[in-house]
Parts: C-alpha cells; structure tokens; sequence
C-alpha cells in the first residue's frame, strides 16, 4: 500500500519526461502568502489519505505538476512565538482543531497559481482569462467535448480499444470539463461561505446583547427521551448527519450539580484553551474557573450521583448518534463557572466562538472529540446563553437542562463549523455548568490523556517530529 500511494505522489508532483503529455496534466504552483507557516498534503483521489508534501514559509512557493481534479490540502501552522494561530484575530482558537485550512483543486487551465493569503483564504490565477460571457464558456467546454470524441473515435476506428477502455480514456479526457463546472460551482459557494460568515458574526452580537431573546424553537421537532422510567423533553434544533443540536429539559438534578461542583472546588483554576501546537494556555477569549472531575465509576452500583448523571448521558449520547461510545479513557467531567460582575465590566466572563473538537469538514482524526453534553447546574439572570452563530441556534441556560451537540457524520468527515458556537458574557449572576467531552477510538490503553491537543499520540513519531 505504501509503495503505491509514493508511486501515486510521484506521479502527481514530478515533471513528466513523456514527448506528449496526460490531457489532464496541469503544471501549478503554489505560493504561501498567509504570514505565517503552512504546510501542503497531496489528497490521494481514492482513499482520502493525507499525503505531507513539504512545509512552508512565509513567502516561499510549491511549483509541481499534478492533474485535474487532484485536490491539496494546505493546513496553517502555529505561530513559533506565540504558539497559536491567527494571533491578530480576537476569535477564540478551536480547541482541537484551531489552525485553519485550504483546499486546491486544480483546474483545466495551464499555469496555475495558487495564492494563500491571510486566513487561508485562496485566490488562483491562470494562464487563461476567465470566459467573458456564458457563451464563451459554452464554447470551450464544447471544445473540450469535441476533442475527447475525436480522440476515441481514432482508437474506435483502428480497434486499438476495448469498449470499456474507449468509456474510459473518454471520461480522462473530459475532466477538465468536470473540473471546470467544479470551479464556478466553488466559486458561488466561496461567495455565499463569506456573506454567511458576515451575518454569522452580526448575529453573534445582536444575540448576546439581547437578553430577552428565548431558547430557538425546535422547528426539526420535539420528542421524548426515556431513560429508567423517566420521560425527557428533547428539542431538535439541527439534526444533520454531522451536526446535531438538541437540548434536553430535566437531565440534571440539583443534588447531582451539588455533588459535581463540591468535587471541582478544590481544584478551580482559571480556564485555558489548546494553544495550536499541542498544549494548552491562558487566552482573554475565555474567560472562566474550571477543574475536571473524575468519575467514580466503582462506586456507580452504590448510587453515587457522579456516576449516575454520567451513566446517563452516555446513554443519551450514544442513543442520539449511533456512535457506542464507552467510558472507558475518556475526558474528566468538568466544573465550568462564570461570574457576572456588572453590566458595565469591561472584560465579563465569556468564551468566544470556537469548536469543541474538529470542524473542518475533513477526515475525522482517531480519538479526537465527537460530541458535548453541556448540563446547566445555574443560570445567570443577564447573559450566558449557549449561541451557535453559524446555525442561527440561541440556547438560553436553563437550570436543569442540558444541551447536546455532536460534529462527526456517518461517512467519517467532521462537521464544518455549524457547531461552532460561544458563550455568552456573564453580566449579572452566576453560570455553572458540568461539561462532558467525548471521544471517539480512546479505550483504556489508549485513554485521552495518551494524545496532545492535535489528537497527536505522544511518543509517536508524527508527535516527536
């Protein structure tokens, strides 16, 4: 397999010494230009296995030969002194995943250069003008066709092809064709992605500031939970395959948050978040006191609360995603606490958007997060709510309930942002939560604490380079 996926490299960035070249071979370059490092994988095109290709400075530029619709993945790197990226940015770093990424497909057109600019933001120029009308680009994918039919049909007349194989060389020729509706479809989704952004981040605002504002309504639909006997109210608010938002009224008893949060009070420390190179530091986007708690499993059959309220909401996991995940090497529960002090406080306690685990819409890296289960042990009487900015979803804290959010599809790839989400400043009050994060491929050989912030295995040979 090894020796295949190289050869595949190989012949996906080497120059080519044939007198005539594959019609899907396309020379590209492409240029670091985003102020910070970055690093290029070639995507293999049937597994989906990350190929690294080289890393990259600031300024330097990847010339290679590759072919149409072959796609690069070009993951930004953290900064070598602060150890984060996008610095400059007062968003709060996605706790697993926090560097950004850029995806290239290359296109039908010679010459290509690609431009990663700030925020892995991609602009391409070619060595061909963009079609001026509708017309022209009819004209040149009628080209394309024409010049694939003629090709074989030769084949066809001197009998130097099967059926299958003429189906075949017809459907290499004609991807640039393919790749060339791909580019103007990405270019609308580029532009639309942008203004979703904007509203996202105006929405953001206006939701906090706006006490008054209720829990979103469940307009996917609400439903019952049952669990030992017990009914619980479930609001769907996002049910996709790789996103889902519900809240779930009555999940936590008082005696339940008492018996959590006398746990966590010797150990309360000032909150942190990953700092993009595999650890974790202090950053004003969070602000909030937190101490992890370990679940006294061995003492779940004497009735213990801790164990109890943890029993159930793996069980309330598990029954929403199908995933089957087990306790066994997951995270501690955490004591999250925020403090209002004041409608006119500066710096309120708060936590900026950020993802939980990945969110990317890529590949999903083994024992990396999965889901949340966010339990409201009290509810502030100004700020706090729960906003999911990308999705328009506003959960106001309610004592008691809990919210639920899960980010990884049936087909292995991560959600891309919808779960992103924030808290809200605490103004006047108290917020205390009992945060569970959960993980999928930890076991008890392999518990959470075998793997840094990158979902990187400590030791491995991937963590020590």
């Amino acid at each position: 397999m090894k020796s295949s996926i190289v050869l595949l490299v190989l012949l996906a960035i080497l120059p080519t010494a044939r007198a005539e070249s594959h019609p899907a071979e396309r020379p590209i370059h492409i240029k670091n230009e985003s102020g910070g490092r970055a690093e290029v994988h070639w995507v293999h095109p049937d597994s989906g296995e990350y190929v690294l290709l080289k890393g990259m400075m600031d300024g330097q530029t990847l010339s290679l030969n590759s072919f149409v619709n072959h796609t690069f993945v070009v993951r930004e790197l953290p900064d070598e002194e602060s150890g984060t990226c996008n610095p400059r940015t007062s968003v709060a770093a996605p706790s697993l995943a926090p560097c950004k990424t850029a995806l290239i497909t290359v296109n039908d057109r010679d010459d290509q250069v690609h431009h990663i600019l700030d925020g892995m933001e991609v602009e391409v120029e070619d060595g061909k003008s963009e079609p001026s009308n509708e017309e022209a680009s009819i004209t040149a994918e009628s080209s394309i066709a024409s010049k694939c039919k003629e090709e074989v049909q030769r084949h066809i007349q001197y009998g130097t092809m099967s059926p299958d194989e003429v189906i075949d060389a017809f459907s290499k020729c004609a991807q640039p064709l393919i790749a060339h509706q791909m580019e103007q479809s990405n270019d609308q989704i580029k532009e639309q992605a942008k203004f979703r952004a904007r509203l996202a981040e105006q929405w953001e605002d206006y939701t906090c500031a706006d006490f008054d504002m209720p829990t979103s309504t469940p307009h996917q639909r609400t439903e019952r939970w049952s669990y030992r006997g017990k009914q619980h109210e479930v609001g769907v608010l996002l049910d996709r395959d790789a996103a889902k938002i519900h809240y779930v009224k009555n999940f936590i008893a008082p005696e339940e948050c008492a018996a959590i949060e006398a746990a966590a009070a010797p150990k309360l420390h000032k909150a942190t978040v990953a700092n993009g190179s595999g650890g974790s530091h202090l950053q004003e986007s969070r602000k909030a006191l937190q101490a992890g708690v370990s679940v006294p499993w061995h003492k779940e059959e004497e009735g213990d609360l801790i164990a109890a309220v943890s029993r159930r909401l793996y069980a309330y996991v598990n029954d929403a995603t199908g995933y089957g995940i087990e306790e066994a090497g997951q995270e501690d529960l955490m004591s999250i606490q925020y403090f209002g002090r004041g409608l006119d406080d500066p710096a309120p306690d708060r936590y900026r958007p950020h993802c939980d685990g990945q969110c990317d819409g890529l590949t999903f890296q083994t024992a990396g997060r999965v889901a949340t289960m966010v339990m409201y042990c009290s509810a502030p009487e100004k700020g706090g709510a729960t906003n999911f900015r990308n999705a328009g979803i506003h959960v106001v804290p309610e004592k008691g309930t809990a919210a639920f959010f899960s980010y990884l599809g049936s087909d292995g790839k991560t959600d891309d942002r919808l779960t992103e989400h924030s808290c809200c400043p605490v103004l006047e009050g108290e917020k205390k939560i009992a945060v569970q994060w959960l993980r999928l491929g930890v076991n008890e050989e392999n518990p959470w604490t075998a793997f840094n912030t990158l979902n990187v295995r400590i030791g491995s040979e991937e963590y020590d380079s």
